[in-house]
């Protein structure tokens, strides 16, 4: 199995040096999260950065009455709630852990210092911020169409999900219930797809 260090050295585009990588990664503490643990609460301000070591890491937000999953998190990326982090506001999104899952959390004024202290680690930090935007369109270009194609689409390009993640968080992630998601699970097993 790789370590979170070779994972992140394949991320972005551009390599960190690894005496760099090492200095960045020594600030962090390890935080292990059962599944449902909440990390970060809508309305509390953490403007930490976490980096996933193991497990599946969501984002969640309420829509009037109902919970949404914007997104989800696995090895190795680095997020932080930029409300927090980048406006010093309180975080929108709730964030919890989907299974078991490790985090390293690094401080903000570590992460601040690195990037004021090392124009590589600077560099390396705008290609992983580039790398997440690449992402975030990525993903509304493949989980799109209606329903059936959205689920036929996160088996295929994220069947991992599919593996860790309780059917009810995948339906809030496709906007649907979790009696429809349930629907469209026995049609896609009838045509073959190995969905537990």
């Amino acid at each position: 199995m790789e370590t979170l260090k070779e994972l992140l050295a394949r991320e972005c585009n551009y390599r960190l040096d690894e005496s760099v990588m090492d200095l960045f990664l020594a600030g962090g503490k390890i935080v292990d999260l059962k599944p449902g643990e909440v990390l970060i609460h809508a309305g509390q301000y953490d403007p930490n950065v976490y980096i996933v070591k193991s497990g599946v890491i969501r984002h969640t937000y309420m829509d009037g009455e109902n919970e949404k999953t914007a997104t989800f998190a696995l090895a190795p990326t680095m997020f932080m709630e930029y409300h927090c982090f980048y406006a010093r506001e309180l975080s929108f999104y709730q964030v919890e852990a989907c299974c078991w899952s490790q985090v390293v959390k690094i401080s903000k004024t570590h992460y601040d210092r690195m990037v004021a202290e090392s124009h590589e680690f600077a560099r390396w930090a705008l290609s992983m911020a580039d790398n997440q935007f690449y992402y975030y369109e990525r993903k509304n270009s493949v989980i799109n169409g209606d329903a059936k194609e959205r689920f036929e689409s996160l088996i295929i390009n994220r069947p991992e999900l599919i593996d860790s993640v309780p059917m009810k968080i995948i339906a809030s992630y496709l906007g649907i219930t979790p009696q429809y998601l349930s629907k469209l699970k026995n049609q896609q097993k009838k045509r073959g797809f190995n969905i537990d």
